[in-house]
């Protein structure tokens, strides 16, 4: 086997309620993941052993990297060993609520499944992968689903919206756990209210209008460029929404070459992308 490479595209959370805490600390969510066109690229060879690595050094190698935590699940469910080097070059801004980590470990999971004769079915792979990281599950398959429980109570839907967005990155991270640590009980969603959203599915205009995201408003309260970010689109006549608990903030269209200028003043990477 040669090197091959391998795409793991990010995804947008389109709205984010939080529904209820768990005994195990977890939150209970409700959440619409999309797939965008934008990816990261990884390299797989044949090795002597199992290597992880990546071209920022934001990223953990190694033992530390959710791609070799996969993988290690993987050779205990299997009995197969994952000799493989593997190196993630990053395009994905990390910590920035696109889920470039846990697209990873799908994508590597699946590539190396595959690459052993498919010894786990598709959904073996969803649930090993939710052992690691509540995104995972969704990543195996991609598109367009609603998520439930911690975010691996997934249900995929046919329909895929095509639009445009730009993504702006504040260039923070942003820790998930810390956002949740912020949720107390009178911002959550009742279950109830739930199914309204699903009646919005049909039209994305539609759910656009109607998106939160209860973690996105805790970004904007800790982190005051995710707030800037916000209010500078709002008052150009966008309508922004947080990518789970931020730090990225995306719209629907493109960007004027007013939001080009304040991107580079700011120092904010901007990232011209579409639903894919």
């Amino acid at each position: 086997m040669e090197k091959i490479k391998i795409l793991s595209p990010a995804k947008i959370n389109i709205g984010l309620w939080i529904t209820g805490k768990r005994p195990d600390g977890y939150h209970e969510i409700f959440t619409l993941f999309h797939t965008i066109d934008l990816n990261d690229y990884i390299h797989i060879e044949p090795y002597h052993k199992l290597s992880v690595s990546s071209t920022s050094p934001k990223v953990p190698e190694n033992k530390e990297n959710i791609v070799y935590k996969a993988l290690k699940k993987f050779e205990e469910w299997t009995g197969i060993q994952t000799n493989y080097r593997i190196l993630i070059e990053k395009n994905i801004p990390v910590g920035a609520g696109l889920g470039g980590g846990s697209s990873n470990a799908a994508a590597v999971l699946k590539k190396i499944n595959e690459l052993e004769g498919n010894p786990l079915s598709e959904e073996e792979l969803m649930k090993l992968g939710s052992i690691l990281g509540a995104d995972i599950p969704f990543f195996i398959k991609g598109g367009f689903a609603k998520a439930e429980g911690i975010g691996d109570k997934l249900i995929f839907l046919e329909k895929r919206f095509k639009n445009e967005l730009f993504i702006i990155y504040p260039n923070i991270e942003v820790s998930t756990k810390e956002i949740y640590s912020m949720v107390t009980e009178n911002i959550l969603t009742k279950k109830e209210e739930i199914p309204i959203i699903d009646s919005l599915l049909e039209d994305l205009n539609n759910l656009i209008d109607n998106i939160e995201n209860t973690l996105g408003e805790l970004a904007q309260e800790k982190y005051p460029v995710v707030k800037e970010v916000m209010n500078t689109l709002k008052y150009l006549g966008y309508r922004p929404n947080i990518s789970g608990s931020g730090s990225s903030v995306y719209a629907f269209g493109s960007p004027t070459e007013e939001i080009e200028r304040i991107c580079k003043v700011k120092n904010w990477k901007l990232i011209k992308t579409a639903l894919k």
